[in-house]
């Protein structure tokens, strides 16, 4: 993923590298671990876009999976804001106003 724009009509463009990812999704888990309600024998675990099957979400973004005693999983996806989001139709929604074009391929 690459951010940045241009100045002066030079492109200036810096890569983000895996620290750079690890620390942002830190930061958004921090600011939502705080909200946990969870029932007996949940388990809980935290994807980024470094997880399988999570490729798709933006730095920063992470998708919380709670497996209850079930073995149902419910899965929540969170902004770096903290906003949480309950599908992956939401957050590409909230993509969209971000700006962001997602393509499928």
């Amino acid at each position: 993923m690459e951010h940045g724009g241009s100045s002066h009509g030079r492109d200036q463009r810096t890569k983000l590298n895996a620290g750079d990812i690890a620390a942002m999704t830190k930061s958004t888990i921090e600011k939502i671990k705080h909200r946990k309600l969870l029932g007996p024998n949940t388990v809980l675990s935290y994807h980024d876009m470094n997880s399988v099957g999570y490729g798709w979400l933006l730095p920063g973004w992470v998708a919380e999976e709670r497996r209850v005693e079930s073995g149902r999983i419910y899965r929540y996806y969170y902004g770096p804001d903290g906003k949480y989001y309950l599908s992956q139709k939401q957050v590409l929604e909230a993509f969209k106003q971000l700006g962001v074009i997602v393509l499928d391929t």
